[in-house]
């Protein structure tokens, strides 16, 4: 991976954090939610296992508190669901799921993108040119983890620019919801080139106020992406892994 996949979260960015961050214990919660995130994302934890509020306060060596605070961020974020008296299971995920995700991210982010074109700032544009370079090594799993996130913020970022909170709560719970398919497709597939090049196009649209094309270029975008990812997974040994 290039420097460019650590590239600063500065300014918009920085007030984007991944997921609805907990406010009690932030040091414990905040451990434990990342590390139950990435084992999510990642398919370590698989969909539909189930996990037991004890079981994980004794492999992190902590109370169940900090637990049970990651838990509830991550069910907002739809990535577990809870069962009265038998705890959790990590969110199972189907091709059905995926589709109804990708629909309504499409017309939500083609909005986000026109809105954009005329309320942008030259230091957002910055921003989004330098998340757009962020490259990942297939076989280096901290980098693919760090690729994710910069998709997450340039996409995002794009929403915080179109100055509407509705939108953005929005867009914020579809990125959530689609993270574990876009980890498993970097991981099948070298999307680097294809990524940058249609970011840097959008940029670019944004840059020059031009609505039609910034909406134009979203929608290809995100039909390109979940062409390539239903490819992937379709031809996949990952489907039995996920459930698919």
């Amino acid at each position: 991976m290039s420097d460019s996949g650590t590239k600063r979260q500065t300014g918009a960015a920085a007030a984007r954090k991944t997921g609805n961050r907990p406010a009690r214990n932030p040091s414990l919660t905040e451990t434990v939610y990342q590390k139950l995130r990435s084992d999510i994302l990642s398919c370590r934890l698989e969909p539909g296992q189930e996990i037991i509020e004890a079981e994980l306060a004794e492999q992190f060596q902590v109370s169940k508190t900090p637990v049970r605070e990651a838990l509830a961020t991550l069910r907002q974020e739809r990535l577990v669901r809870t069962f009265p008296r038998r705890g959790y299971q990590i969110a199972p995920i189907t091709f059905g799921d995926m589709n109804e995700l990708f629909d309504l991210r499409t017309i939500l982010e083609a909005g986000a993108a026109e809105l954009a074109c005329d309320r942008i700032t030259d230091d957002e544009l910055d921003e989004l040119r330098a998340l757009a370079t962020t490259d990942y090594d297939q076989d280096a799993e901290p980098t693919i983890e760090a690729f994710i996130a910069a998709n997450r913020e340039f996409h995002l970022g794009i929403a915080h620019a179109a100055r509407n909170e509705r939108l953005m709560s929005f867009l914020t719970r579809q990125m959530s919801e689609l993270e574990r398919f876009f980890y498993l497709g970097a991981q099948l597939r070298d999307v680097n080139s294809e990524t940058n090049t249609e970011h840097l196009e959008i940029v670019e649209a944004l840059a020059r106020r031009d609505r039609q094309a910034a909406h134009e270029l979203m929608v290809r975008h995100n039909n390109a992406t979940r062409q390539g990812l239903f490819q992937s997974l379709a031809t996949s040994h990952q489907m039995g892994k996920i459930g698919i």
